[in-house]
């Protein structure tokens, strides 16, 4: 009998997903599948298979002395995961476990709210939580941390999946109608109590279709917040996975944004005043650009589809928690702003391979010039070598050659032609212009008498019936 996704959940729990900077350097033969830190049953097929595209598990353990925020309900311990993206994004998993006196909706709500804005305030052991990563990772020569690199820290999303123990669970199916309004719990830990949730409207709250069966299963979520009831923890965790690739996809589009623009910036502040300096700026735009290609393909477009776990209700969640992440407008848009910044390369290549040209055409100019110089000079001196070595009885062999009263004639016949050349060059050098030549009067009026014909005949064919 085959396995049932379906499943009742003895306590609340909260798996809370963050995204870290900086980017993580962790050689591959280090890192390992996440399913052996996520329990996904009949998913893991899937993740393996995908394992290259998907967060790779770098760090996975048990702590006992963990800390939550002020106002935050008090837990016995954490499963702590440490991943990286293929671009070396690191994500965290938190996965906790909340006692049954605190597994109502206020509370909950209460804890998400703290884990959320003062995530920072999260200990083990009384370390900053990302501080005990950073001291983990030195300790496990699981990263090439260089004294230059910035020590881990909480970016700016986050992403909160609640799986509802049995008391709450109860009521939360209980209350639940399909196609009715959201339950005052509902709202209540969707928007971390920061609603009022006795309104009764839907508040932007999703609730796929696929994902909600009366009675025995239940899914609503927003941006930051999947609420799921129901679903066996191979389920939950696949889930889990689905909310971690949007995390990553979000927090890539800002990170490509925030690069963009500093490319740009670095291509308005570049003063450019030789060929070396401008090849230098295309080689770092060059750069630059290659790499937000490739975060735009690997940390954004591969977590935009389902493909990389094809399972309906996987699916379903990822398709409605992408919809109302408005990832597919981010990508979009943020596709655009890269195309931009190619624009601006290719510009900068233009103007590079012209500057390389005009320097090739003035250095060829030069050489023509020098060697030209070279053969006008020495033409002259040849002839006259050539005249004074004839064995003739116009050559004095007892006066100097450089005696210009005797053999005046012959420097005068020598360097007569190459002079006049010289001074015709410069003359015809100077008539030489772009003017385009003006057409006559008798052309101007032929083209306007044309022009007049063709703008009849336009005219005619216009008024005819059926135009």
């Amino acid at each position: 009998m085959p396995r049932s996704d379906a499943a009742v959940r003895v306590r609340t729990r909260l798996l809370l997903m963050y995204h870290l900077t900086p980017q993580v350097h962790v050689p591959d033969d280090r890192l390992r599948p996440l399913s052996e830190a996520l329990g996904l049953g009949r998913f893991t097929a899937h993740v393996e298979a995908a394992g290259l595209l998907l967060p790779r598990l770098v760090l996975h353990e048990r702590v006992r002395e963990i800390t939550l925020p002020p106002n935050a309900a008090r837990v016995d311990g954490a499963d702590i995961t440490l991943a990286v993206t293929p671009r070396q994004d690191p994500l965290l998993f938190v996965d906790v476990e909340v006692p049954d006196e605190a597994g109502d909706s206020d509370t909950i709500a209460e804890t998400l709210y703290a884990t959320w804005q003062d995530r920072s305030a999260i200990r083990v052991g009384g370390v900053p939580l990302t501080a005990w990563l950073d001291e983990r990772l030195r300790a496990y020569g699981l990263t090439d941390r260089t004294a230059d690199r910035p020590p881990l820290a909480f970016g700016r999303n986050v992403h909160q999946s609640v799986f509802p123990g049995a008391a709450l669970a109860g009521r939360l199916l209980a209350a639940h109608v399909p196609g009715d309004a959201v339950g005052q719990d509902v709202v209540t830990i969707v928007l971390r109590g920061t609603l009022d949730s006795g309104t009764g409207a839907t508040l932007g709250i999703r609730r796929p279709e696929t994902l909600n069966n009366a009675g025995q299963t239940m899914v609503a979520h927003g941006r930051g917040v999947s609420l799921i009831v129901g679903y066996a923890p191979p389920v939950e965790n696949a889930f889990g996975l689905a909310a971690a690739g949007i995390l990553t996809a979000v927090a890539a589009v800002h990170r490509i944004r925030r690069q963009a623009f500093a490319a740009l910036e670095l291509d308005r502040a570049a003063a450019v005043e030789t060929t070396d300096a401008a090849r230098a700026l295309v080689a770092q735009l060059s750069h630059r650009l290659n790499d937000l290609q490739l975060d735009l393909s690997f940390s954004v477009e591969v977590y935009a589809d389902t493909i990389l776990v094809p399972e309906l209700l996987v699916e379903s969640f990822h398709a409605s928690l992408r919809d109302v992440s408005s990832l597919a407008d981010a990508l979009a848009n943020t596709s655009r702003i890269v195309e931009r910044v190619n624009a601006v390369l290719a510009t900068r290549r233009v103007g590079l391979e012209t500057a390389a040209q005009q320097y090739a055409e003035d250095r060829d100019r030069v050489l023509a010039a020098v060697i030209a110089a070279g053969s006008l000079l020495a033409l002259p001196p040849a002839l006259l070598l050539a005249y004074f070595g004839v064995n003739s009885s116009d050559v004095d062999p007892s006066r100097s050659i450089l005696d210009f009263q005797h053999y005046g004639v012959a420097y005068a016949i020598a360097w007569s032609p190459f002079l006049l050349l010289i001074l015709v060059g410069l003359l015809a050098r100077r008539r030489i212009s772009l003017r385009l030549p003006a057409p006559d009067a008798a052309t101007s009026e032929r083209r306007t008498r044309r022009f007049r014909r063709s703008l009849r005949s336009w005219l005619g064919r216009s008024r005819r019936p059926g135009r």
